[in-house]
């Protein structure tokens, strides 16, 4: 259960099952039972509990058992920031709704003593490391694999009949050769999760600016302001829709090029990518013939 979903179950509770006076002093008052003004400090109020407890202790010869129990739920709304200050305000005005001061109160009792946002930061921050270990751990696997694949032994066998090189530093000029991909490469810098998350957080706000930029600066393209090549492959990047992997991938020069940010371009590009679409599905005729139904059916 989430923490505004139990106070939320305590507040609708505890107003139908008691006032929230109860869960201060009572008809009492907090600070008249530890004999205190009204906005004592915690020093004071502190102090003022320690001698109180010496005289009415059960314990003690002349204890009072039912005044002791007072003090003491008196010094627990007093010592606490804030109970304290719900129950100041509610000096201030007992006729406020119970709603409220019923919300005060339990929003103490079940708030984190930890600051979530530091918790969630050190819990990314563990899993990302156990995640990078991980990884690195299967990248090891995956190449013990390899290591043991005939047909790598037989390289290294060849390699080493014509190398001065020892049979260790063999193995390892060739596995400079081997190529693992996956979930089993290893771990990339940006792949981290807590990188990874920064990333992205950090996309969300530069996309944010861009589009700002790219409106009012170069208004959307036309302004007789040259465009920088990085604001280019950007807005390239933003209109085919690529990703930063795949767009490591591609002829970027080539769609620069294309200036796509101008529409006669972009539609010209479409045209050209439904065309090539159709060439190949043509190459697969039962593809093709699908492809035709599938079009009359969303006429």
């Amino acid at each position: 259960m989430k923490y505004s979903q139990i106070i939320f179950f305590c507040i609708v509770y505890s107003c139908f099952s008691y006032s929230i006076k109860d869960k201060f002093c009572g008809d009492d008052n907090c600070y008249q039972l530890l004999f205190l003004k009204k906005g004592a400090q915690l020093n004071e109020i502190r102090k003022q509990f320690r001698e109180l407890s010496r005289t009415f202790h059960p314990d003690k010869n002349e204890g009072n058992q039912f005044q002791y129990v007072k003090i003491v739920q008196a010094y627990e709304v007093l010592s606490n920031e804030e109970t304290k200050t719900a129950y100041d305000e509610y000096l201030e005005n007992p006729n406020r709704s119970e709603f409220y001061y019923h919300y005060r109160y339990y929003q103490h009792v079940y708030h984190p003593q930890t600051n979530p946002y530091i918790v969630v930061s050190v819990a990314t921050f563990l899993l990302s490391i156990i995640q990078y270990v991980a990884r690195i751990g299967m990248y090891k696997n995956a190449i013990g694999r390899v290591m043991e694949t005939t047909h790598f032994k037989k390289v290294v066998n060849d390699r080493q009949k014509g190398s001065k090189l020892s049979k260790e530093q063999v193995i390892q000029e060739t596995l400079k050769e081997v190529k693992i991909t996956g979930a089993w490469s290893y771990p990339k810098f940006e792949e981290i999760w807590i990188i990874a998350i920064l990333n992205f957080i950090y996309s969300i706000f530069y996309r944010l600016y861009f589009m700002i930029k790219w409106k009012y600066y170069y208004k959307d393209g036309k302004s007789n302001i040259e465009i920088s090549k990085k604001d280019q492959e950007y807005k390239t990047q933003l209109l085919l829709g690529i990703n930063k992997s795949r767009w490591e991938t591609v002829d970027k020069e080539l769609l620069i090029g294309r200036q796509l940010w101008i529409s006669e371009n972009m539609k010209e590009f479409n045209e050209e990518q439904r065309l090539r679409q159709e060439e190949y599905i043509q190459q697969h005729s039962n593809k093709y013939k699908q492809y035709k139904r599938f079009q009359k059916k969303m006429q």
